[in-house]
């Protein structure tokens, strides 16, 4: 039965990285509806929601997206409340949710979002007994900081959207140089990094 169900999820993957974002989340929805029938599978149901979630970001249905990411946030309360590293699924929920608004038009609540989650991202790396995973939730903080900076102009704030941008940069170059954590990190701390100096330089530009 999970075989098959990450058969299900694996396709749906693979059509979502291939720009098919409507057929992704067909099977996202066939996917939800065998978790929700079937009582084995009850564990499998956030990871799923998750999924379905971003499946509807991408195929620009962010409304659709909005309930399920609110529902997910209530669903990890205990995290955002915590004074451990779990805090960090609070932060990765808030995110999420704060996307959604965003491509929904809801800058405002974008941000509120993004803020919480920027600040539990922070409260985690500073929990954190390991160098490796503080190291990701510093970059974590820093994508959270880019968005931050993409609302931020959107609200045409685009003085504040510069300075926060230019914050982030420092924190992905110190993930992307560091040696002693996994090169993928590292290499996804570099791609973020790249993107953050273009979403820089179109801010400037527009300054």
């Amino acid at each position: 039965m999970e075989d098959r169900l990450n058969t299900i999820l694996s396709n749906a993957d693979q059509a979502l990285k291939a720009g098919h974002a409507g057929d992704a989340v067909k099977q996202y929805e066939a996917a939800i509806e065998m978790v929700r029938k079937e009582p084995l599978l009850a564990e499998q149901e956030q990871r799923v929601l998750r999924k379905v979630g971003n499946g509807y970001v991408q195929a620009n249905r962010p409304t659709d997206a909005i309930p399920i990411f609110q529902k997910l946030l209530e669903s990890v309360k205990e995290d955002c409340a915590s004074e451990t590293t779990s805090v960090s699924t609070c932060a990765s929920a808030q995110q999420d949710l704060a996307v959604s608004k965003m491509h929904a038009g809801d800058f405002e609540g974008g941000l509120a979002s993004l803020r919480q989650a920027e600040t539990n991202y922070s409260k985690a790396e500073k929990l954190s007994g390991s160098h490796e995973f503080a190291m990701i939730q510093l970059m974590d903080q820093a994508n959270a900081r880019v968005l931050i900076a993409v609302a931020l102009f959107r609200l045409g704030k685009t003085a504040d959207a510069v300075t926060t941008a230019e914050g982030a940069i420092p924190q992905l170059n110190r993930v992307k140089d560091d040696s002693d954590i996994n090169v993928g990190i590292r290499e996804s701390a570099a791609s973020s990094a790249n993107n953050a100096q273009t979403i820089l330089a179109q801010l400037k530009s527009a300054h």
